[in-house]
């Protein structure tokens, strides 16, 4: 909704006529929304009124979300994520480090944000990998900025601006990807894998709802809008495929519960478990005796999915201030694949 603020000489008319709907679907919207004492009983504005609240419809929509006066509020976040992948507990095979500094702004009276990357860098050992996170990094930039609301149930529900993301994806992958080193490399060793780059760019550029799937793997976007939800974040199933087992589909059962509460800021915690359903012990020993066993010589031991998240908000704001996720994919005493991730708000 639209809370607008009514300025001398308005009219129901006026504001109908703005807002690209009826003075009675205006008046019944307004009236459903507001306490008795700020109704509406005739066509006229009463005096002690200030206010009207609009539905953001989809005509006004855009006009709405591309008034920057409406972000008034503001945050900034710093971020570093660690990933480490170890082999029997003690050989870390890959080890890197990602920074982030996101500028968040909100759209008065909504669940309505826009984000952008205002500085990111990272390091990785070994430094054969660097190429690999260089390119991530850089398709990670198309999707910004983005300016999206936030669904009941904690995920990103609409993209406003999907189509400047859509057209920066389609510049990158017309006129830049084929000068990519990575690109470049693949081309010329496998060009199928290099053809699945576009192909996989596609589906998760150009349709909305993919787009909105893989932002919520990007944890400042997952720890963002599960704690803009506070108290009404539900438990809910995470869904993501195996960084260990090659498209393995993994469901996470994961329960909030809250660690402590004062006037001013609640702590939540996240704890998921992996839900085994269908998923065969037996296909994942033998996926492990074919990829690993060679090199790491032990037996399949057994295969865990942990996932712990713990942030604090703004009860006022509702606006995140710190947050930790820790992340592991493991076989048991073989193989682990570990993400850590710290958030903190900063100063403007």
């Amino acid at each position: 909704v639209i809370k607008y603020e009514i300025k001398q000489g308005d009219t129901l008319e006026l504001i109908a006529l703005q807002h690209h709907i009826s003075v009675e679907e205006l008046v019944n919207y307004h009236n459903a929304k507001a306490p008795l004492t700020q109704q509406f009983f005739g066509d006229y504005i009463p005096i002690h009124i200030n206010e009207i609240i609009v539905p953001l419809t989809v005509e006004n929509k855009e006009k709405h979300i591309s008034d920057t006066s409406n972000f008034e509020q503001k945050a900034r976040y710093r971020c570093e994520q660690i990933n480490i992948s170890r082999i029997n507990n003690e050989i870390i095979t890959l080890s890197a480090s990602t920074i982030y500094e996101f500028l968040v702004k909100k759209a008065k009276d909504t669940n309505i944000f826009d984000v952008e990357l205002t500085d990111s860098d990272f390091s990785v050992e070994p430094a054969v990998y660097a190429p690999g996170f260089k390119f991530a990094q850089k398709l990670d930039k198309l999707k910004l900025p983005i300016t999206f609301n936030i669904s009941n149930d904690g995920f990103i529900k609409e993209i406003f601006n999907h189509n400047d993301i859509e057209h920066r994806w389609e510049n990158f992958r017309d006129n830049e990807l084929q000068n990519s080193e990575i690109y470049q490399q693949l081309n010329a060793q496998s060009p199928k894998q290099a053809e699945d780059i576009i192909v996989t760019g596609n589906k998760e550029f150009l349709n909305q709802n993919n787009l909105s799937n893989m932002m919520d793997k990007n944890l400042f976007f997952h720890l963002f809008t599960k704690s803009f939800l506070a108290n009404q974040l539900k438990n809910y199933q995470l869904q993501q495929f195996s960084q260990i087992f090659p498209n393995v589909d993994l469901k996470t059962d994961v329960v909030k519960s809250i660690v402590r509460e004062d006037e001013n800021l609640a702590t939540y915690r996240l704890v998921g478990t992996l839900n085994r359903e269908n998923l065969s012990d037996e296909m994942l020993k033998n996926m492990y005796d074919s990829i690993y066993k060679s090199s790491l010589k032990f037996n399949y031991t057994a295969f865990d999915f942990i996932y712990r998240i713990n942030y604090t908000i703004d009860k006022e704001t509702g606006l995140l201030q710190e947050g930790k996720a820790s992340i592991a994919e493991k076989i048991k005493n073989n193989f682990e694949v570990i993400t850590e991730y710290n958030i903190k708000k900063v100063e403007l």
